[in-house]
């Protein structure tokens, strides 16, 4: 058998061979697969982020409604130093209407995502609202 002979036989078992292909395709998804799981970590964060925002709210209208905190400045000034312990920077507002407590919460979306790829999530706004009746212990 001549060497031309077997390098072409060699040649097209070669090319005949489809081992691998799959890794092929893996490498050609793999980044794509990262993003999309970057996007849901992101997500994941701001919602997780949302909630505890929510339960400072929930807990500074509480004390101001039953008079631990005794002013509107007083129950803005807990909701953000309690997220500054937090590591979320938020503006906030407490009004109180009508016997109700209202505290409002604003966040940057960037705040509380881990990876920040995505500039759309970064340029969202969180608003979070929770409303407390005022509790009257002076009757």
């Amino acid at each position: 058998m001549g060497i031309q002979k077997r390098i072409s036989q060699r040649i097209r078992r070669f090319l005949g061979k489809d081992d691998g292909t799959a890794t092929v395709e893996a490498v050609l998804w793999f980044p794509i697969f990262i993003l999309i799981f970057g996007l849901m970590v992101d997500a994941a964060m701001i919602f997780h982020g949302q909630a505890k925002v929510l339960r400072v709210v929930q807990d500074a209208n509480r004390n101001y409604s039953i008079g631990r905190l005794r002013t509107e400045a007083e129950t803005q000034a807990y909701v953000v130093q309690t997220l500054a312990n937090l590591n979320i920077a938020a503006e906030a507002l407490t009004i109180e209407n009508a016997g109700v407590a209202t505290t409002i919460v604003k966040i940057p979306a960037s705040e509380l995502q881990i990876l920040g790829y995505f500039t759309a999530l970064n340029n969202l706004e969180i608003l979070v609202t929770a409303d407390h009746l005022i509790e009257n212990w002076e009757v």
